[in-house]
């Protein structure tokens, strides 16, 4: 597993962001030729440990051409506003529906607050961003030097994700589109938070990376995997969403309850240390909110 602060290919480096001040959680993206962009800002706790590493990379913050985010989330969002303090002439790059909530993220934030329950700390502010560029499905981005970024629509996880391939050094930015994956400890989640998951979708988006002649996967979180182990995350990905439906639905159409269907994950998985190392206050508003996301999506 690649999960900390590198250089990827000739082109591409990766930065842990350390969400939650814990290292590997979440990782944002370089892509460096005659222009610079950065994928995803993290959250509004983690802009200096980006630019931190920007520095160490000997990428001077305000050479960044644009900050292009995946999807709507706070984790990949948030930290936009405070990266532009020092990226003054950066443009930002997002799907529609991205940059509806980039400019205008408060309800959505309360929201995401109240699916964490007890965990809210967690949720980092999120300063809107005024003006943000629409991207959509085929877009080619020309970064010069035979470098480009081919935008790549991602439903599924929200409906505004995206994903980026570069194909030069076939690198495939998945954004949360595949996530999740603890390599160390073989364990994947998928990434179903309510409001925005759509369980059909995500599937058609998994087979739509595996489309790809791709040799490095960039994943939102854990991290970077080269082939031929990129691809089998994505397939687990794939398995793993199935056998999590089926759970779910057998669990909470027998019972109604979200706690119920919580227990018999726990009795699946639960033995994964991964899973065990987790503080039980995060497990529980992690796991219960990937639980709800199905609930909602399958309608149960």
């Amino acid at each position: 597993m690649l999960d900390s602060d590198f250089q990827i290919n000739e082109h591409c480096y990766q930065i842990d962001i350390q969400q939650w001040m814990v290292p590997r959680v979440g990782t944002c993206y370089v892509v460096k030729s005659d222009k610079i962009f950065l994928i995803d800002a993290g959250t509004s706790h983690t802009t200096e440990k980006v630019l931190k590493t920007l520095e160490e990379f000997k990428i001077r913050p305000d050479s960044i051409n644009a900050i292009v985010v995946t999807h709507e989330h706070y984790d990949h969002g948030a930290g936009v506003a405070g990266l532009l303090e020092r990226m003054p002439t950066t443009m930002v790059l997002a799907s529609e529906k991205t940059a509806e909530i980039l400019k205008d993220p408060s309800d959505f934030l309360e929201i995401s607050k109240r699916h964490y329950g007890e965990a809210a700390g967690l949720v980092s502010p999120f300063p809107p961003v005024k003006n943000v560029e629409i991207v959509e499905e085929g877009d080619i981005i020309n970064l010069g030097g035979g470098v480009s970024l081919e935008v790549v629509a991602l439903p599924g996880h929200t409906p505004g994700s995206i994903g980026f391939f570069e194909s030069k050094t076939k690198t495939f930015f998945a954004g949360d589109a595949v996530c999740n994956y603890n390599a160390q400890y073989e364990f994947y989640m998928p990434p179903s938070f309510p409001e925005l998951f759509n369980y059909e979708e995500y599937l058609k988006s998994l087979d739509k990376i595996l489309s790809y002649d791709f040799n490095y996967l960039c994943m939102g979180h854990f991290g970077t995997q080269t082939q031929p182990k990129a691809k089998q995350v994505v397939e687990k990905a794939a398995k793993t969403a199935k056998e999590w439906k089926k759970i779910i639905e057998d669990t909470y159409r027998k019972t109604k309850s979200e706690e119920k269907v919580y227990q018999e994950l726990l009795k699946k998985y639960g033995d994964n240390e991964y899973v065990k190392n987790f503080p039980e206050i995060i497990r529980k508003s992690i796991l219960s909110q990937l639980i709800r996301g199905y609930v909602i999506s399958l309608k149960l």
